[in-house]
């Protein structure tokens, strides 16, 4: 929009209004251009928001994004009722739908693993060769499925067409609400299958992170209390002994962590079926990008609270999960102590943030190492497992002290945050260690 100055006139302020007012609609209209691509944020505008829209940048891609066709318009509009009558057709015979997503494949397995993706292909290509090169991955059935409107993961050779997976490409865009709808009722009612290992799209997995979530999920039934299995998200090893602690697992709440590599027994899925199937009905043929906005976000609110859900809560499939799960008693779930895969998903859905900030969160890497998955355990059952972990703890802190607090003891508090930090799945180790290296003077 072009801003063309008036001279200034003593008797008649007209022409300062008028400046005042066209500089007013400039400014509505840069701030109506940054919520549309916050809004596409994740599909087809969050490639725009990206490019046109971080550090101030409002040239190139963001001015197309203003300009988008009549006809673009209608097709993104189109969308929620395609990805709606496309789903319902499927879950309408689950029988057809096994044919029609995955023709004559015949099952292995009992597990199934299921890496879901849209767009960024830059991840992608690093994602799915690394579930490929997972141990044991003959002994899982691995699916890929990608939502609609975005190009093929097969476009620049780096994902070969022959690797041993079932492709399945939407083809509308569901979106996340619908999308991950999908994969829990293709793995368990349409294919049957006892466990559900779920990969998202931007995560590079340890090669031994498939195994471990399965023989987490094979835990988790006799727990009456566990719900769904995940691999911490979060680096708590500056404080942790690996050695013997590898392996361990933790009983957190159920909506400590982001649900990034996950897993779940289908004696789980089944009680919360239902739960899961009434969120669908109220969010498909809607657009899920702006379920915080009406009428979508009303209909979700009164859903929360026909089931007794806090309305405060936040809107998203994931919580409404959680949630599900917490109303038939399994308000925790198994977790980690250390991180088994390297999240890479600095933009995106959840993110809009450069590379150096997503990482001085996260951290990079994982653990490096190897264990035996079968020996798994939870830390929790045996108090000496706790007092071993304090005692890590304690070393730790008295050494970083020691370095960068001319020799300070570490306070007691301190002591007490990190512990149940690490007991409860929610210490950042990298943000602590960061903060102590910084010095008394800071």
């Amino acid at each position: 929009m072009t801003v063309t100055l008036q001279p200034h006139f003593a008797q008649d302020r007209r022409p300062q209004r008028l400046l005042v007012a066209l500089i007013a609609c400039f400014i509505l209209q840069l701030y109506d251009a940054d919520a549309a691509a916050r809004q596409l944020s994740g599909q087809e505008g969050g490639a725009l928001y990206r490019a046109g829209f971080q550090n101030g940048n409002i040239g190139g891609p963001a001015r197309r994004l203003l300009r988008v066709s009549d006809r673009s318009l209608e097709e993104e509009r189109s969308q929620p009722a395609l990805a709606a009558a496309y789903m319902d057709s499927l879950l309408a015979d689950p029988v057809a739908a096994r044919a029609r997503l995955v023709g004559d494949f015949t099952k292995r397995s009992k597990v199934a693993v299921i890496y879901m993706c849209f767009e960024r292909m830059e991840m992608i290509h690093r994602a799915v060769p690394a579930i490929l090169r997972s141990e044991g991955l003959a002994e899982f059935d691995l699916f890929i499925s990608q939502d609609g409107g975005a190009a093929s993961i097969f476009e620049n050779g780096t994902v070969s067409r022959d690797a041993p997976f079932v492709y399945i490409r939407h083809p509308a865009n569901l979106c996340t609400g619908l999308h991950h709808y999908f994969v829990k009722a293709f793995a368990f009612d349409i294919m049957g299958y006892d466990i559900l290992l779920i990969v998202e799209e931007d995560n590079v997995v340890h090669p031994q992170a498939l195994q471990l979530l399965r023989r987490m999920a094979q835990l988790s039934v006799a727990e009456q209390d566990i719900g769904i299995v995940s691999l911490l998200d979060l680096d708590m090893s500056p404080f942790l002994d690996a050695e013997r602690f590898a392996e361990g697992l933790i009983q957190t709440v159920g909506h400590m962590g982001h649900l990034w590599v996950f897993g779940l027994h289908r004696a789980k899925y089944n009680a919360v079926r239902a739960c899961l199937r009434d969120y669908y009905e109220v969010i498909k043929g809607h657009d899920y990008r702006v379920k915080h906005l009406p009428p979508l976000r009303d209909a979700i609110q009164g859903l929360m609270k026909e089931e007794g859900f806090p309305v405060t809560t936040e809107l998203s499939q994931d919580r409404w999960f959680i949630n599900s799960l917490s109303k038939f008693g399994f308000t925790k779930r198994y977790q980690t102590l250390f991180r088994f895969f390297e999240p890479i998903g600095s933009y995106g859905l959840h993110f809009h943030m450069n590379e150096s900030l997503f990482y001085e969160m996260f951290g990079r890497g994982m653990y490096g190492g190897r264990i035996d998955p079968n020996a798994a355990f939870d830390v929790t059952k045996d108090p000496a497992d706790g007092d071993a972990i304090k005692a890590t703890v304690q070393e730790r802190l008295t050494a970083l002290f020691n370095k960068h607090w001319a020799g300070a003891a570490p306070p007691p508090d301190l002591m007490n945050t990190t512990y149940h930090g690490i007991l409860e799945g929610r210490l950042n180790g990298l943000e602590v260690v960061r903060d102590i290296m910084r010095g008394p003077h800071h």
